[in-house]
């Protein structure tokens, strides 16, 4: 389902759950898919086991990083996405505008 398909958010809690889902699948796709990609070259003979192992390591210290983060209180996460990734926010909340009570980190300077 592309953002176009999803329903808007109307309330403050829908505006973050939705702000938190949609930034989980776009961690654990900038985790898994260049693994993918890795994966198939292995297959073919393009990557010895060394480098794999190193991928491997690559991989369990981002997906580390994604469980830490996402295992924060949820008004902290929400604050936490704000901050850490801010292109992301902002081409995300172009498509989804934030309900009045949604909890914005300042604007940069």
């Amino acid at each position: 389902m592309n953002q176009a398909e999803k329903p808007r958010p109307t309330t403050a809690q829908g505006w973050e759950d939705r702000m938190i889902a949609d930034y989980y699948d776009h961690r654990w796709r900038d985790v898994i898919e260049p693994l993918c990609g890795k994966l198939q070259r292995w297959k073919e003979g393009d990557l010895s086991h060394a480098e794999m192992e190193q991928v491997l390591e690559e991989v369990h210290r981002q997906v580390c990083e994604v469980r830490s983060l996402f295992g924060q209180r949820q008004d902290r996460l929400v604050m936490l996405i704000q901050w850490l990734d801010r292109e992301w926010f902002q081409t995300w909340v172009t498509a989804y505008a934030p309900p009045e009570g949604a909890r914005l980190v300042p604007p940069l300077e």
